[in-house]
């Protein structure tokens, strides 16, 4: 199993028919994944029938995880192969990510301008090429390795490192001319 993954116990108890640990599987990735296949398929109510698609290939296939990648990364694989069977179906596009990221409490002006930052990110990820955006949602929202994300991606890590460079440097460029822009 991945480097003491602490949800290789539960993956392990659905294979034995435990719907339990389903259901704690559930409730620590369950958000994650909505927030994913929403930013994929750019429809909140597709995003909640396909997630729940996903726990179902997830209890399904408990059996043949072999725990050579993390959990997580497993969940997101079965997350992006069912979104892809949904766009196919639908011929939907892909989006930026989800409006539901966790609040800070550490103070009002602190939280409007983390806001502001938020919003400015995510404006600048709408010009990004749907692959660069996939790829830098799953490094930094999903905090895979580049070789996870190479495996839910299905290229070479040397492409999802290359993506992430032309990301970052596309984001940088972007966010400068919108400092720019305001500050004129």
């Amino acid at each position: 199993m991945a480097e003491h993954d602490p949800d290789g116990g539960l993956v392990a108890a659905m294979a034995r028919g435990e719907t339990w640990a389903l259901d704690d599987l559930y409730a620590r990735h369950g958000r994650r994944l909505l927030a994913y296949l929403a930013g994929l398929l750019d429809d909140r109510q597709l995003a909640e029938e396909v997630l729940q698609d996903v726990m179902l290939a997830a209890w399904r296939g408990a059996a043949g995880f072999r725990g050579e990648s993390r959990v997580t990364t497993w969940l997101l694989a079965i997350a992006r192969r069912q979104a892809l069977g949904a766009l196919r179906r639908r011929a939907a596009a892909v989006v930026p990510l989800d409006e539901d990221a966790p609040k800070d409490d550490s103070g009002v002006f602190k939280r409007i301008e983390r806001q502001a930052s938020q919003d400015a990110v995510r404006a600048a990820l709408e010009y990004l090429p749907a692959d660069q955006r996939e790829t830098l949602e799953l490094i930094f929202y999903h905090e895979l390795s580049g070789a996870e994300a190479a495996g839910v991606l299905g290229v070479p890590e040397g492409t999802v490192k290359s993506r992430l460079n032309r990301a970052k440097t596309t984001l940088r460029r972007l966010l400068r001319l919108k400092e720019v822009g305001h500050e004129s």
